[in-house]
């Protein structure tokens, strides 16, 4: 599989990861060791980019979701899933991996996480928008809440949906995208690093804000053997499956 970032500059290992991220990210403080944009990076480059622990683990994943024979071709870092008209930056997937099972499409949005929070619930992130549109007349914050609400929870006012963090909610919105693009289906795990800056308690609470956005969206829990949370669920024509997936480090 090849890895690259927007400007097609390819990742062989971990130190061409990071020159490749910090040139698209713009934020070099991001990358630091015990984090989750070098902890993903470690994972897929570790022992080797074609044959990697995160390769491995998302195959294993895949199989227990019932997609097997997967065959990942190319992914790229910190892409842009653009999911409605407005100006901004769409939603930034840590990583995206476009694939195939059984001649059907697959696109792999990844979300890194150590113990870093989904940000504002999204009555918060909606005052917050409201705000920066008093500033700024141009500002389509606040309509893009609006309208990502109205399509995903219909029926229910913003101020009630204090229990869902705003990233998962347009984490969902840009993975859908990519799996109309492709016409295919999309798998979003969420990969949880247990470096050595994990903080517990920061980490069950992202666990259960998960779990939440997954039960307020209908998702079916699928069984598995080691009680991995894994998910699935067809939202706006397209199957999602999703996984929360904690991986030692």
């Amino acid at each position: 599989m090849r890895i690259t970032n927007k400007n097609g500059v390819i990742i062989r290992d971990l130190n061409s990861w990071e020159k490749a991220f910090k040139e698209v990210d713009g934020e070099p403080s991001h990358w630091r060791v015990g984090r989750s944009a070098q902890a993903l990076a470690n994972h897929f480059t570790s022992p080797d980019i074609v044959s990697s622990n995160g390769i491995k683990e998302l195959k294993d994943s895949l199989s227990k979701l019932g997609l097997t024979d997967v065959v990942m071709h190319h992914a790229e870092i910190e892409h842009e899933s653009r999911f409605d008209k407005y100006k901004g930056k769409g939603r930034m997937q840590d990583l995206v991996i476009w694939a195939n099972s059984d001649d059907m499409p697959i696109v792999i949005c990844i979300e890194a996480k150590v113990d870093e929070s989904f940000n504002n619930n999204i009555p918060d992130a909606y005052e917050t928008a409201k705000r920066v549109l008093e500033k700024k007349p141009n500002s389509n914050a606040k309509q893009r809440i609006e309208d990502l609400c109205s399509k995903y929870f219909d029926g229910k006012k913003i101020e009630d949906l204090c229990h869902i963090r705003y990233q998962l909610l347009y984490y969902l919105a840009g993975s859908i995208t990519e799996a109309k693009k492709i016409k295919g289906i999309v798998y979003m795990p969420v990969m949880v690093y247990h470096t050595s800056e994990y903080d517990k308690i920061a980490g069950e609470n992202n666990k259960k804000d998960y779990m939440a956005f997954m039960r307020s969206l209908q998702f079916n829990r699928i069984d598995t053997d080691d009680e991995t949370l894994m998910y699935k669920n067809e939202i706006d024509g397209i199957m999602v499956y999703s996984s929360y997936l904690e991986l030692k480090c």
